[in-house]
């Protein structure tokens, strides 16, 4: 372009070297050349880059500090109902699991995440047999569970007797307990009296005690007693007890004794531990 003290001679050809000029500079500013071209700023100054337009689905994202175009894949890696969004060192896809699986941590695994057939519930039974002698000991018990339960029935004593519990075999444990009317009929003895005086003959008798907390080592050991007997074949001469003992050790229990008075022996019953979820 020629300046203010120039001869202009040959105008047309000094406005053509001018638009050449400006020409680039612009292409410098706009690279696009297709429908859908978008620029952006380069590390070269006043200088942006064309980045061409992507194909169908693609999203825009950043890839080594710039834009570019990428699959849908590369967003989500989910593919298929129930999946679940997870990590590993990049994103992952936690496929969705079997019918009445449940999600559960696990860090052997690649996301953190599996799905695990859930721990049973309910009652897992430990062991059963039949009432004779003077005592019944169940012992070796695992302490794998939450609680213990252990069920009593058609308890039969040679004579007159109480059915007493003890655990880990330990008499010189204070055993104490209250029944449902507030009774400590049980205070300070070597077993816990888990049942009425029953006759030898002629009574039905069942009993469920649960031991809570049984593994435990920091607390000491509680237990619930119920029973129902009934000395004759009719409901009038039911009767029912409950009581909440206590054994004065933090042993967890890994025993259970089912004693009664003396030489006095068992005639007849049955028992089943359970071990409880």
């Amino acid at each position: 372009m020629p300046t203010a003290t120039d001869l202009v001679t040959d105008l047309p050809a000094d406005f053509e070297v001018f638009g050449q000029a400006v020409d680039t500079r612009l292409k410098a500013l706009q690279p696009g050349t297709t429908l859908g071209d978008l620029a952006y700023s380069s590390a070269t100054a006043n200088t942006n880059t064309r980045l061409g337009i992507g194909t169908n689905g693609q999203v825009l994202a950043v890839s080594g500090g710039v834009p570019a175009w990428t699959t849908t894949s590369d967003v989500t890696p989910l593919t298929t109902k129930g999946d679940l969004f997870t990590f590993t060192t990049v994103d992952a896809r936690l496929g969705v699991g079997a019918n009445n699986t449940v999600l559960t941590a696990d860090s052997a695994e690649a996301t953190g995440l599996k799905w695990a057939t859930p721990a049973a519930g309910g009652l897992t039974s430990l062991a059963s047999g039949s009432l004779s002698g003077t005592e019944v000991s169940l012992t070796s018990i695992s302490g794998s569970y939450k609680s213990l339960r252990l069920d009593v029935f058609s308890f039969q004593p040679s004579s007159n007797s109480e059915l007493y519990l003890r655990v880990n075999n330990n008499s010189s444990a204070i055993y104490a307990g209250k029944n449902a009317s507030g009774n400590n009929y049980v205070t300070g003895n070597t077993s816990i009296i888990a049942s009425r005086p029953q006759n030898s003959t002629g009574t039905s008798f069942f009993a469920s005690y649960y031991f809570y907390n049984y593994a435990n080592t920091a607390t000491l050991k509680q237990i619930y007693c119920f029973n129902v007997a009934n000395s004759t074949t009719t409901v009038t001469n039911v009767s029912f007890d409950q009581e909440l003992a206590q054994a004065n050790t933090t042993s967890a229990i890994t025993s259970i004794q089912m004693r009664i008075d003396g030489t006095i022996t068992f005639t007849a019953g049955s028992y089943v531990l359970y071990g409880v979820n």
